[in-house]
């Protein structure tokens, strides 16, 4: 691994109650909300799980109205949208579909209210929020291997004010991919990493495509040190910067395989190795809360002995107050 600018101390806290990958996760009051995902053996799940750092307590929440995986999670209100991804996964032998479902949560009444329809159905883009218009960017189409080039936009003013709104499109992403990260940063929409293809082929990229709203264009940002995808859940804006926890990475001429790194990437800058891991590990959940950096699930390879994947419980913790 690449020596990082910053040595950080790691702690473990007690597990969380149920072990997840490509979980999505979103801070919100100083909590850190986890839905659907993969438990174990790669079956995707309907929970919510939400973590109180302050007392270490986990709450589960209504289940989501079906099983998902390769969503992310937009802040709203009093609530969180999440749109596309992949449904219904059983077991690790039977594939889950890719759907064009839109979801709100309102945490006060505790209902899940549909939105409007994506376009086309899409799993593994990225949402963001720009404003009062929420961003879908690429992801993969139905064929679970076709990485779309589409970027959708819905008026979320225009839904709360008439309760009817349709995604139209905006520039689409020049170079289409996967399980990328998405971050919002003053105003500008990073799209970071990713895949390409996904059954096929699993090819990690270095290039991240910054989106301007004022002009509906797209521009090249600062690529990352290696070539990475799968931390959607795992990538966020704090302070100044954007933050990417773990994943999956492919140095040049090697293998894929997981990442033990944080990288970190300040606007105008270049991205930076901040910190490590206590270990290499995919697709956690992580968020930054009153300074601490909570890093919870993920996959770090583990198995039983019918070679079913074990989803990691661990929940760990590091001060970066000063990083």
């Amino acid at each position: 691994m690449t020596e990082p600018v910053y040595e950080v101390s790691w702690g473990q806290l007690p597990d969380m109650p149920v072990g997840k990958w490509e979980p999505a996760s979103l801070e919100l009051d100083d909590k850190l909300y986890v839905l659907g995902g993969y438990e174990n053996d790669v079956v995707s799940s309907r929970r919510v799980d939400v973590f109180d750092p302050a007392d270490g307590s986990w709450t589960q929440l209504q289940d989501c109205p079906s099983r998902v995986s390769h969503v992310d999670l937009v802040a709203d209100g009093n609530g969180f949208w999440f749109a596309g991804g992949m449904k219904d996964k059983p077991t690790r032998k039977i594939k889950d579909h890719i759907i064009a479902e839109v979801w709100y949560f309102n945490l006060e009444l505790d209902r899940y209210t549909a939105g409007p329809l994506l376009p086309g159905r899409r799993a593994g883009g990225g949402l963001a929020r720009l404003g009062d218009k929420l961003h879908y960017v690429s992801g993969l189409m139905e064929d679970r291997d076709t990485d779309s080039p589409d970027h959708f936009v819905l008026d979320l003013k225009e839904w709360a004010g008439n309760g009817h709104a349709l995604w139209t499109k905006a520039a689409p992403l020049p170079v289409p991919r996967n399980q990328h990260s998405i971050a919002e940063l003053n105003g500008m929409i990073y799209v970071i990493g990713g895949q390409f293809n996904h059954d096929l082929q699993q090819l990690d990229q270095v290039m991240v495509d910054v989106y301007d709203p004022q002009s509906d264009s797209w521009s090249e940002g600062p690529p990352l040190p290696v070539a990475h995808s799968h931390s959607e859940g795992a990538t966020f804006v704090h302070g100044d910067r954007i933050w990417m926890v773990g994943g999956h990475s492919t140095p040049e001429g090697g293998k894929k395989g997981f990442c033990g790194n944080v990288v970190t990437l300040r606007e105008g800058g270049e991205w930076e190795v901040t910190c490590h891991l206590p270990k290499p590990i995919s697709s956690p959940a992580s968020r930054i809360i009153n300074d601490k950096l909570y890093v919870a699930g993920g996959w770090d390879g583990r198995m039983d002995d019918d070679k079913e994947w074990l989803s990691s419980p661990e929940v760990w913790v590091a001060d970066v107050g000063e990083l």
